[in-house]
């Protein structure tokens, strides 16, 4: 497994060995105990399991190009023209996923052995949740924090309806604590679905849900959204519920305190549940006649008639109405249904496709069905029943949800996203409004021409000892792929408070290219710190006074298509066997040199 992390292929070798040691495809005519003698030895490995469940590293655009080239040749089958094309399973990286699915999918929840292995499995994994979740406050989109949960939440929702009542029972509040954590939006809409499908399996577990509308609104505040969109679905709990009039009256109650929330987001949410949630005419109506009619529900029906006789008024125009809109066109709540849409393919293709996660995330159903026959498995099927959910295209949704170039609103957010890069840097400053009175005293403190770009880099203690340094040496400013890492406790650990007084840019990895080339039409000169065929040494080297300093990831580098817009690769003169140094260390060493080449005591270049 260690070697799994360097070596392509070699988990693949592994889990294929073990899933078909342990449940063979062809058992032929071994009894039951030998058969289960040999399932045994599973439950002594969960370990390779969990991981085969989450494995996957995160690939540089190059390297998803050639699997997705590697892909669509495969998938051409004889119509390919090549002579032969070689199956890919011992490298593709998405084959662990597929063959422990596979298995998975043939547990039977009558064998005890089986049942024991699925419980362990699920412990484990919503563990794997948990430490991400402590760990990182904010993880960023797609990084491999994202794509580990994402992952860890497709696999829960296969084992769901094999799971025991009293199983469920145990782990429904690590369930419902995972709502209220800041998650991406691909891993909330998973959650979501596995509590609306619990409690169309559990019912009465239903209280568990009005609980954590109570919680203290400190520890809520948007993760209440996620709570609402269970209620946005009660239409498909209810029908399993008794004292639906009681239920419904509890929805209700909780809806209307949510409508009156500071935040624009929780409000839109309330008010889409209070809209479906009135829309239930027989709950309603039983609820009304509890009450002794419409008017025993103390006034309430009228008012919440004409609150909502308003709010499709009122929102007639700009962006009031836009995003009323798109909160109801939304897949999750307008084409997508928990339960005709709960398959393999909705789990690990459409809703991947849909909530802006890579694509190399996106499983086909016919990697499925090259392991197993989901027609055996009566739990989940392969493919959905209707076509509806598969007709909408991602960007349908995601370029509602993240609004027009032009500034406008996001559905799911009170502030508006500005693209400072787009700014100079002189002009950017006073713009952003972001920037503490502090600052002011930086301007009598002489700044080099120096821009170190950081946008690659993702660990917090990395950006925020740069911060530190490119402060130190009169940087002229420090990009970043996002304004929040001054908010973390690890950056500002290592910052020591040097964001205050060093400008600050944002902008994000997928925009670099358009950046590099806009700078470098400004004159500036782009250095990349990479070791490359062509490399120059740092000792041997003199900078432009106006450069630009591009700084790879931690882990890949800088990427192909950045690497052709580099004017220059510079290396650090190495001795030891260890053939790399740390990002910030790289960074601090070209940063230092620059500084002693443009002295700014005496305004001259130095030998």
């Amino acid at each position: 497994m260690e070697l799994s992390q360097a070596k392509t292929g070699v988990f693949n070798i592994l889990i294929q060995h073990c899933c078909h040691t342990w449940l063979p495809s062809d058992p032929g005519s071994e009894g039951q105990s030998q058969s289960d003698a040999m399932f045994s030895s599973a439950l002594l490995h969960p370990d390779i399991l969990a991981e085969a469940c989450v494995y996957g590293p995160v690939f540089r655009r190059d390297q998803r190009l050639i699997q997705e080239v590697q892909v669509y040749v495969e998938r051409l089958g004889e119509e390919c023209a090549a002579n032969t094309a070689v199956p890919s399973d011992n490298r593709d990286d998405q084959f662990p996923r597929v063959c422990v699915v596979a298995f998975l999918s043939r547990l039977q929840p009558s064998n005890q052995l089986h049942e024991r292995l699925m419980e362990e499995l699920v412990l484990r994994l919503l563990k794997k949740d948990e430490a991400i979740s402590k760990s990182k406050q904010h993880y960023y989109s797609n990084s491999l924090q994202h794509r580990i949960k994402n992952r860890v939440w497709q696999t829960l929702l296969i084992l769901l309806p094999k799971l025991r009542w009293e199983f469920v029972g145990t782990v429904l509040g690590r369930v419902f604590e995972a709502g209220f954590v800041s998650n991406q939006a691909s891993v909330k809409y998973l959650i979501e679905w596995q509590m609306i499908l619990i409690l169309v399996q559990y019912p009465e577990h239903i209280d568990r849900l009005w609980t954590c509308f109570s919680v203290d609104q400190e520890k809520t505040k948007t993760s209440i959204c996620t709570f609402l969109s269970v209620l946005v679905h009660l239409n498909i709990i209810m029908p399993q519920l008794k004292e639906k009039a009681v239920q419904w009256r509890k929805a209700l109650d909780v809806i209307l305190q949510w409508c009156f929330s500071h935040n624009f987001s929780v409000r839109l949410y309330a008010l889409l549940a209070l809209k479906r949630l009135w829309g239930l005419e027989g709950a309603r109506t039983e609820a009304e006649e509890g009450a002794g009619g419409a008017d025993g529900l103390g006034g309430l029906a009228t008012v919440i008639k004409a609150c909502l006789h308003q709010a499709e008024a009122m929102q007639s125009t700009g962006n009031a109405k836009k995003n009323w809109t798109r909160i109801q066109d939304h897949f999750f709540f307008g084409a997508f249904h928990p339960v005709r849409d709960y398959s393999v393919e909705t789990i690990f293709y459409t809703f991947p496709s849909l909530s802006e996660v890579f694509e190399d995330e996106w499983i086909p159903p016919w990697k499925f069905e090259k392991l197993v026959d989901f027609s055996q498995s009566a739990s989940l099927p392969l493919r959905n029943p209707v076509p509806d959910l598969r007709q909408i295209q991602p960007g349908d949704w995601i370029q509602q949800d993240k609004g027009d170039q032009d500034g406008e609103e996001r559905c799911a957010e009170v502030q508006k996203k500005m693209t400072p890069w787009r700014l100079g840097i002189q002009e950017q400053e006073p713009e952003l409004g972001l920037v503490p009175q502090q600052r002011a005293a930086r301007l009598g403190k002489l700044h080099s021409a120096l821009l170190v770009v950081a946008s690659l880099i993702d660990k917090p203690t990395n950006l925020g000892g740069l911060c530190r340094t490119c402060e130190m040496f009169g940087a002229s400013g420090l990009v970043l792929d996002s304004l929040r890492h001054v908010s973390d406790k690890h950056f500002q650990a290592l910052s020591v408070s040097s964001e205050l007084w060093l400008p600050l840019l944002e902008v994000k990895p997928i925009e670099l290219a358009d950046f590099l080339q806009l700078k470098k039409r400004e004159g500036y000169c782009i250095v990349g710190v990479e070791q490359t065929a062509n490399s120059q040494s740092l000792k041997d080297y003199r900078f432009p006074e106006k450069t630009l300093l591009l700084l790879g990831n931690e882990r890949e580098g800088i990427p192909a298509n950045l690497l052709q817009l580099l004017d220059v690769c510079v290396e650090i003169p190495q001795q030891g066997v260890i053939r790399s140094l740390n990002v910030h260390v790289s960074a601090a060493l070209l940063v230092w040199e620059y500084t002693r080449q443009y002295l700014p005591s005496t305004g001259v270049k130095s030998d």
